[in-house]
């Protein structure tokens, strides 16, 4: 199989995304959004981001070719921040990789991480059917932001285009205020690899059971929520890092039992979402740092 570490990285802030929301302070919007109703699908999308770009972050180290130890020049400039250990038991079929970020440089977009990310595997190659590799991070931080807890990927591919993985973990994320958030996830992320050219490729992110939402969890303002995927989100690696949502697909997420539809739109790569909530429906900026 061909690899291609630099897609990968096209992915990466699939997860580093957030709306920003357009309502003041005191105010209900015109589509019926408050301004702590916003927040709340604000929370939802930052912790989303936050936690899900670990996926990219692991799959790129796994990928790497280079030696044991050391910096990791190249495709991931996230990884160009960290070093890199590969354990020396390591084999095709288990091991362990260890990313460290001491905070000493920025990636492209701006962010800088500190902590760690350990990435286990079994069963084969991430990209070999039936395998499994577990991430877990270690006093791991974005811009100050800490993110805690692990996931498993299991490939449950049935031909590598494309190649399928489902995703299950549970996260715990901190804000430099105090504030939290925790989020559990259980979703399938299919990687669809163009035969024609790289950018051609795209991430689909669905349901892995219907019957179980896709996330769940409590935001910072103590409110608790759950997220259903009813349309698959669909990210492009033509749209690049910096477009860091997707850009097709519709998610309802239900907080303290009201029911919101994102709408991430036709295909076009903007940072715009549609938010319907009791049958009106507002325009909304997508802003990674979440403010």
């Amino acid at each position: 199989m061909k690899t291609r570490k630099h897609i990968l990285s096209l992915a990466s802030t699939w997860m580093v995304a957030s709306v920003l929301f357009l309502a003041s302070c005191n105010k209900t919007d015109d589509a019926g959004l408050s301004a702590l109703e916003a927040e709340n699908i604000n929370n939802e999308s930052a912790t989303d981001a936050k936690v899900d770009e670990v996926n990219d972050i692991a799959a790129s180290a796994l990928d790497s070719n280079d030696a044991v130890s050391g910096r990791v020049e190249g495709a991931d400039d996230r990884l160009a921040c960290a070093t890199v250990t590969k354990d020396a038991t390591n084999t095709k079929e288990s091991g362990k990789i260890t990313i460290v970020f001491n905070g000493d440089c920025k990636d492209d977009d701006g962010d800088v991480r500190t902590g760690k990310i350990v990435i286990a595997w079994s069963g084969g190659r991430w990209f070999v059917a039936k395998s499994v590799h577990t991430v877990t991070l270690d006093g791991y931080t974005v811009n100050g932001v800490k993110i805690d807890g692990s996931r498993s990927v299991t490939n449950v591919s049935t031909t590598d285009k494309p190649l399928t993985f489902n995703i299950e973990g549970n996260h715990k994320t901190t804000w430099a205020d105090g504030t939290t958030a925790s989020r559990s996830v259980k979703r399938t992320r299919q990687w669809v690899r163009s035969s024609l050219a790289p950018l051609q490729d795209k991430w689909i992110i669905s349901q892995t059971d219907p019957n179980t939402p896709a996330a769940s969890g409590t935001n910072r303002k103590g409110k608790s929520y759950s997220v259903q995927i009813t349309t698959p989100l669909q990210y492009f690696a033509s749209c690049g890092r910096r477009v860091h949502v997707p850009v097709i697909g519709v998610k309802q997420v239900t907080v303290d039992s009201k029911k919101f539809t994102v709408d991430y739109g036709d295909g076009t790569c903007d940072h715009l979402v549609t938010v319907t909530v009791d049958g009106k429906t507002k325009t909304l900026k997508i802003d990674k740092d979440g403010k």
